[in-house]
């Protein structure tokens, strides 16, 4: 951990210890944003609209994080957010279903026609588990 000074109003606050970074650090053994359902399996995403790059970014806050070009207008970052899940896992893209967070950057998508293992292995160099 770093000792970060924080000055606010030309006063010094007291040394506050500050964990490094948040993001891409490798997750807790059992943390994962996959978990299965009677439907399918669950995958947690994070989605960044507008992005310069599109495609899979790795890890952010236990999530699954997915750059999209389109902007979060008329559900266009959803719609491509799937597409590249599904050409990720190599399913079509009915075979997602956004059942959360339709409006927010946090989604859940339930993929059917596929296991948690077969999920894991597709998707292991985004996953970083120890």
């Amino acid at each position: 951990m770093a000792y970060v000074n924080e000055w606010r109003l030309g006063q010094a606050k007291a040394c506050v210890k500050r964990d490094p970074s948040p993001y891409n650090r490798p997750m807790e053994e059992g943390s994962t944003p996959l978990r299965t359902s009677k439907h399918g399996v669950l995958v947690e995403l994070r989605v960044r609209p507008g992005s310069s790059r599109g495609g899979m970014a790795g890890m952010r806050e236990g999530r699954l994080l997915v750059a999209v070009h389109a902007p979060p207008e008329g559900g266009r970052a959803n719609r491509e957010a799937l597409k590249t899940l599904a050409e990720v896992l190599g399913v079509p893209t009915s075979a997602l279903e956004l059942v959360r967070g339709a409006s927010s950057r946090d989604k859940t998508v339930l993929l059917r026609g596929m296991d948690l293992a077969e999920v894991e292995v597709r998707l292991r160099k985004y996953l970083t588990i120890k």
